[in-house]
């Protein structure tokens, strides 16, 4: 993915480029109270394509600190998660059962008596 964005981002520098070669004309330019005159299009072009990407820039910086503080948060939250998983669990341990009393106990199976064959005569 990152070099399908550095191929776009390399084709529109050379567009920029090539629109900034062929725009040389010098033009007056006025932004609120600032004022330039006989400033060459090209140098405008790429002025502000410069500033464009600045910006791009700096937005991107501040998203990926953002993801890394929540990615942070998320992080403490988990092994305070794990840490009582770890706790409940170690409480939960069953001690060995005790052994069950005569009253409480399962009726025993009875065996089947088979009564012996008759001595022979």
């Amino acid at each position: 993915m990152s070099q399908v964005i550095v191929a776009l981002a390399l084709v529109f520098s050379v567009v920029i480029a090539i629109f900034a070669v062929q725009n040389t004309t010098a033009v007056d330019i006025q932004f609120l109270s600032l004022r330039a005159t006989a400033v060459a299009a090209s140098v405008l072009v790429l002025v502000s394509a410069a500033l464009g990407a600045l910006a791009m820039l700096l937005l991107g910086v501040a998203r990926e600190i953002s993801l890394r503080w929540r990615l942070r948060g998320l992080n403490q939250q988990l092994k305070a998660a794990q840490a009582r998983v770890a706790q409940l669990e170690a409480s939960q341990a069953a001690p060995s059962l005790p052994p069950p009393s005569p009253a409480n106990a399962p009726p025993a199976a009875e065996t089947p008596v088979i009564p012996a064959p008759a001595p022979a005569e």
